[in-house]
């Protein structure tokens, strides 16, 4: 997923401190609910008192960071709410989609497609039994993957809706493949998700996609007390 920080990483200081910052929340490097004190970011990112602030800010509208007026910033908390409202408005959005992407893929759209899955079935096969979740390259072919497939949408508003979604969507597995990292879901449904789209069958792979999305929802809040999820 790729967003518009990402395309500004190293042309200014501002957007690589923000690259990283929000690196380490989505991978759970900074913990929900933990209080990002201005003296400890600027020992750790290097960066000012200002370059700090324009960084949280952007992480406040990512919904990534919680401005607590006076008392400062605090990484976003977790909760079953949240969650549940995260799961709903991502199904609205990436079912879209990936509607219009089937509607609008061309023959680059569906070799790049099969070549993504290719890839997430070799980093599957790769990765060391009991690791999947937590395996880097297992969650890189995931994610290029499922980008493969809504690469033809037509439309830049839904998609970079979508990367900020999938971003608070990533936290969320990160942290639960701390707790299960032998689960990563059955690769067969994906398999049968990358034959749907390249039959422009849109009817199953919404269905399928929204399989996917459900049952990591419900992987998730069975962790909720390891977690420590509330609310």
């Amino acid at each position: 997923m790729t967003t518009t920080a990402d395309a500004l990483v190293g042309r200014t200081l501002a957007s690589d401190v923000l690259h990283r910052m929000r690196a380490d929340i989505v991978g759970a490097h900074l913990l929900p609910g933990e209080r990002l004190r201005f003296e400890s970011l600027r020992e750790r990112y290097r960066a000012s008192f200002s370059t700090l602030r324009e960084a949280l800010a952007h992480l406040v509208r990512d919904g990534l960071v919680m401005a607590e007026g006076q008392r400062g910033f605090r990484v976003a908390p977790v909760s079953r709410a949240d969650l549940l409202d995260l799961i709903e408005t991502l199904l609205l959005i990436e079912r879209e989609a990936l509607r219009l992407s089937l509607l609008r893929g061309d023959a680059a759209w569906q070799d790049a497609v099969a070549q993504a899955f290719a890839r997430l079935d070799a980093a599957r096969q790769q990765a060391s039994p009991g690791t999947v979740r937590t395996s880097p390259d297992w969650n890189r072919a995931r994610r290029a993957f499922h980008d493969a497939l809504v690469g033809a949408c037509p439309s830049r508003t839904l998609l970079e809706i979508r990367a900020g979604l999938g971003l608070r969507e990533e936290r969320y597995r990160t942290l639960a493949a701390r707790l299960r990292p032998e689960d990563a879901g059955p690769v067969d449904s994906r398999r049968d998700l990358c034959e749907a789209a390249l039959a422009r069958d849109s009817r199953r792979a919404r269905v399928l996609i929204e399989a996917q999305i459900r049952r990591f929802c419900d992987r998730v809040m069975q962790d909720v007390a390891a977690l420590r999820i509330d609310g």
